[in-house]
């Protein structure tokens, strides 16, 4: 058996990052587009020479705030310059001497333009996109007798995990008769399947993989199938068209094609019963104000905005922080999910922006004073 360490999940990382604490000096979030022109060439050393360092000019000489800002441009230059490694295809970086606090993160999906924001914590709107466009999905790759494991995410190999068992031959049987050599081989079989899907089962839960994809021949797909327990059988999207002898880049290929036609189809579908929640009224709201008052009450589950709205900055907004940063950071404070519409005609009609509501306000039968009811799924 081969396996690859598992990585933490970047999503745990939003998390964390989320859950920060304001602070009073300045917190810098840094946002690179890490993929190379066509000379092979990263094309961010100009953004780091005139944006990063030209908002030191922001902060007064001589001051606590610009002393941290500096040596946050500092350390981030040395980043930058040593351990970024060739493969990286977006960096984030998050820092504040004061508060003693760096963190980087290299990732091998893109991140589509480079982005700087000073705030009092870190803004996280482009890396909650990255999270709800690449999402964790496990493979599993099989015949009655090998089997591979795999977990993808944000365009790259997580984790992986080879298991093999005996090859049943005629050999092996001697005088069998062939109904018992047939039970043998059966039985063969379903043992086989029974430890590919406690594997994945296994590695779904250490990896935190939202989706699973099963691909094989004709005789393992329906034993495994058969085996799935429920939690697993409920994150089963489909059986990719693969066998054994398929490289790891064209299952990594067949998942992402597969699983991008699934969001996207999810992603209606979710929209749709929002809009049938809208109008049953109390189950869900839509607009900007009416949204960002759920948040703060705690009351969204799950909401969803499109990214043109995600990027415009609201007229009472502090400074130039996009609308999208005020949503996740309040989403990440409440533990409810966001999600991102590409297409802005998916939700024309609401606004650009909707979420699905926890507790829907009744009036009390005793006194009329309102009260909070949970909304039943």
């Amino acid at each position: 058996m081969e396996m690859q360490t598992a990585t933490p999940s970047l999503a745990e990382a939003l998390d964390r990052l989320g859950r920060r604490a304001a602070v009073r000096f300045p917190v810098l979030s840094l946002y690179l587009n890490a993929q190379p022109d066509n000379r092979g060439k990263d094309n961010y050393a100009a953004f780091l020479r005139k944006d990063l360092r030209g908002r030191v000019k922001d902060f007064e000489l001589r001051s606590a705030e610009r002393e941290s800002f500096e040596q946050d441009v500092a350390r981030i230059e040395r980043y930058v310059s040593d351990e970024v490694r060739a493969s990286a295809n977006g960096i984030a970086l998050f820092a504040c001497s004061a508060a003693d606090f760096f963190e980087a993160l290299q990732l091998d999906a893109p991140i589509e333009r480079h982005r700087l924001t000073v705030g009092d914590r870190p803004h996280l709107y482009p890396l909650a996109r990255v999270v709800d466009r690449y999402p964790r999905h496990a493979v599993v790759l099989a015949n009655t007798n090998h089997a591979r494991i795999y977990v993808f995410g944000r365009g790259r190999t997580i984790d992986r995990e080879e298991l093999a068992s005996e090859k049943v031959s005629r050999t092996d049987v001697g005088g069998w008769s062939q109904l018992r050599y047939q039970r043998h081989v059966e039985d063969h079989y379903l043992h086989h399947a029974k430890e590919v899907v406690e594997a994945l089962h296994r590695i779904v839960a250490e990896d935190r993989a939202e989706y699973v994809f099963l691909a094989g021949d004709d005789v393992i797909v329906p034993l495994l199938q058969d085996e799935l327990p429920k939690d697993l059988e409920r994150k089963v999207v489909s059986v990719l068209r693969l066998d054994i002898r398929s490289r790891e880049d064209e299952v990594r290929s067949a998942a992402a094609e597969a699983l991008a036609e699934h969001v996207a189809a999810r992603g209606r579908e979710s929209v749709e019963r929002l809009r049938g929640q809208l109008r049953a009224g109390g189950l869900a709201v839509a607009g900007v104000r009416e949204v960002l008052e759920a948040l703060e009450k705690g009351r969204a589950d799950e909401v969803w905005i499109t990214t043109a709205l995600a990027e415009t900055v609201p007229t009472e907004s502090r400074g130039s922080i996009p609308l999208g940063d005020e949503i996740v950071q309040r989403a990440l404070a409440t533990s409810s999910r966001v999600r991102f519409a590409e297409n802005p005609d998916l939700l024309a009609d609401l606004g650009g922006i909707v979420a699905s509501l926890r507790y829907r306000p009744v009036v009390s039968s005793r006194d009329n004073s309102p009260v909070e009811r949970k909304v039943e799924a």
